[in-house]
């Protein structure tokens, strides 16, 4: 199988490359996400052709004429649109140079076209030019575009864009009803893990160490995503060599960084980089997603964090989202009431338990994800719903 994939990213070496420098320690969430989906493709045998017009803006760089050599990584192919670093210009450019790029691109009876709605000058040229050689395409939606900040012109070229695709990708099985309005066949993913991010079965937890239990959030740090209800419910539990630590950034950093000076057990670590993350989710006792289940947009999205934090083998604490499906239910601990209160209660609840018991709970959380939602096996059911529903 041949599969022209679309989006604005890149290779590691490359990414490593654009950010030096510029004192961003998170990798970004596309580049995460496309790129294990891409190693996942490549995996399960199928020949990848990326095109890309490169994660860049006047805020990375003051260039203006941006061209890169293509690269091949782990077998995979990356063409470089070369761009003019003006925002109208610049998308012109990745349109224009997506539809040719796809026009040249060799055509086998087993092609596919994939494409990240959310790049729509690069999706949109892809589909034209799909359309004029025949070629099956399906577009990846992570996000609701009329749920984020849009025009009327931009709703209607994405909305025109959703009716004309042969297929989607979705995170959620509630974005069906919005998005496809033709009744497009799609295939449900809500997301992928890294099987090399599994820890040893030995792997020490800090309270075994010295008796401290970490609790650990880490994310974005906005009010919005229920992070000042975690904790004032974690200083109202008041639990016996506990430790709440919190990675990350948002509108919340400064009343926590009052906090933490008032409570001991509080720790605001600020942004860190991400190996340092993922250690710290690794030794935890317990992580925790507290987001509100209330506005509408969580019907919309799967948290790449909880996959993250599922495959540490630690046990997660996670609110019952609507966009989550049941299957993920016996491997998570699930916050009913979100309040202060609410999370005070489920918190001592949790650490009642034995640490073997709560160990237990976090390997078979892993074991799930791993065996379940790893980027080979969700590539391989990519491919099974390429072969199957768009083959012609």
């Amino acid at each position: 199988m041949q599969l022209l994939y679309g989006f604005s990213n890149c290779t590691d070496k490359k990414y490593n490359e654009l950010m030096s420098g510029k004192n961003i320690s998170i990798l970004r969430p596309d580049q995460k996400y496309h790129g294990l989906l891409i190693k996942g493709l490549a995996a399960n045998g199928a020949h990848v052709k990326c095109f890309s017009g490169l994660p860049i803006n006047r805020a990375l760089t003051k260039k203006v004429f941006i061209r890169e050599k293509d690269e091949t990584e782990n077998g995979v192919y990356y063409h470089y649109i070369n761009t003019v670093n003006l925002p109208v210009f610049r998308r012109f450019c990745i349109f224009f140079g997506s539809f040719f790029g796809t026009l040249k691109a060799k055509k086998r009876d087993d092609t596919y076209i994939v494409c990240d709605c959310l790049n729509i000058a690069n999706a949109y040229g892809m589909m034209l030019a799909g359309k004029i050689k025949k070629i099956p395409i399906i577009t990846i939606v992570t996000d609701i575009p009329d749920m984020m900040s849009q025009g009327g012109i931009a709703r209607r070229i994405n909305n025109r864009f959703f009716r004309s695709v042969d297929g989607f990708i979705l995170l959620t099985e509630q974005m069906n009803a919005r998005i496809n309005q033709k009744n497009k066949p799609y295939i449900v993913l809500e997301g992928h893990v890294d099987s090399s991010l599994a820890p040893a079965d030995d792997t020490e937890k800090v309270e075994l160490k010295d008796g401290t239990r970490q609790i650990v959030y880490a994310g974005s740090i906005k009010k919005i995503y229920g992070i000042k209800n975690l904790v004032e419910g974690f200083i109202l539990a008041n639990l016996d060599n506990c430790e709440l630590h919190i990675y990350g950034s948002g509108d919340y950093a400064e009343e926590l960084k009052a906090i933490s000076g008032q409570y001991s057990s509080v720790k605001y670590m600020g942004v860190c980089d991400n190996a340092e993350v993922v250690k710290a989710e690794q030794s935890a006792s317990l992580l925790v997603n507290p987001r509100p289940t209330a506005p509408e947009y969580t019907k919309y999205s799967f948290p790449s964090k909880n996959m993250e934090y599922m495959i540490s083998g630690t046990p997660l604490l996670t609110t019952r989202l609507p966009g989550m499906p049941e299957e993920y239910y016996p491997y998570v601990y699930l916050l009913e009431d979100e309040t202060p209160l609410g999370i005070s209660d489920v918190l001592r609840e949790i650490f009642s338990r034995s640490f073997e018991e709560r160990n237990e709970f976090g390997a078979k959380a892993r074991e799930f994800v791993l065996q379940n939602k790893s980027n080979t096996v969700q590539a391989k059911k990519i491919i099974g719903f390429l072969e199957s529903e768009l083959k012609r």
